[in-house]
């Protein structure tokens, strides 16, 4: 079992969200849903259940999100990747983002290309390749060129798996220390009343 290494624009189309002219003006009967930072969550998925809602005609379809399309954050600090996990229709995402969408899932899964963009290999690659000095910023032409380390399919699974399986940890461990500070807190607040 080899890995092989692909540029990202080899495996996938890279596409920028779209750029509105003018303020988003919400509208609860439109008929679609923007995707903008708010949408993407720590747990690096996207959250339509605050999209705003606006009414737009004559929308192309390279702008919608599907099921399993990577978000990327080109802009800022965090050049990391959200999953677009639901279905959904009539969803778009606004610029300054990027669309990643794999071009063949049956060699490279959507979860393991997440992982891989925000995985430390990289994150490095990013790093070294921002610009800007007020805002740092990746290019579309930096994160097409990102060397993605690609092992069998049955890898890419485990490597997912045990990911989730970590992150799941963390998530416990830090209730954990939450509920532990808290019970402490009150045992200690207790030997007060004596």
């Amino acid at each position: 079992m080899e890995n092989n290494t692909y540029l990202l624009k080899d495996i996938a189309d890279i596409r920028t969200g779209y750029s509105f002219r003018a303020k988003l003006e919400p509208d609860l009967e439109g008929n679609i849903l923007v995707v903008q930072l708010k949408e993407l969550s720590d747990k690096n998925t996207i959250d339509i259940s605050t999209a705003v809602k606006i009414n737009m005609q004559d929308i192309s379809d390279n702008y919608l999100l599907q099921k399993d399309d990577l978000v990327f954050r080109s802009r800022g600090m965090d050049s990391t990747a959200a999953i677009m996990d639901i279905s959904a229709d009539n969803v778009i995402l606004s610029a300054p983002f990027q669309r990643i969408r794999l071009r063949d899932t049956s060699k490279i899964i959507p979860e393991y290309l997440l992982w891989y963009i925000n995985s430390k290999n990289a994150q490095t690659y990013f790093s070294t390749n921002k610009t800007g000095t007020s805002v740092s910023m990746i290019s579309t032409a930096v994160l097409a060129d990102l060397p993605v380390i690609v092992p069998p399919v049955e890898i890419q699974k485990k490597i997912v798996e045990i990911n989730t399986l970590s992150e799941r940890e963390i998530e416990l461990q830090e209730e954990l220390i939450k509920k532990k500070k808290l019970l402490t807190e009150t045992i200690l607040l207790k030997t007060l009343e004596l």
